[in-house]
């Protein structure tokens, strides 16, 4: 039952971290799509300042530790057939 919450809770924290991050974002976003799947391009170019850079950056590290926590957890867990 732990890891359902886990999983849930790593999801929680990476959209606030995105969230945050993007709430301040100057600068700018792009994407590029071509017909073979070579020419693509994602290009971000820009900064965060200040507290919501801090908020975002712990989150995001956050959410990859509970999200590795819970996939550890998943694999180790009894299977309940």
């Amino acid at each position: 039952m732990l890891v359902p919450k886990l999983f849930l809770t790593s999801a929680v924290l990476l959209l606030i971290g995105l969230v945050s991050l993007w709430s301040k974002w100057n600068g700018t976003a792009g994407v590029n799509a071509g017909s073979p799947i070579s020419v693509w391009s994602v290009n971000f170019c820009g900064s965060v300042n200040g507290w919501p850079a801090m908020i975002g950056v712990v989150s995001i590290v956050a959410a990859l530790l509970v999200f590795l926590w819970a996939a550890i957890s998943a694999v180790l867990e009894p299977s309940k057939v």
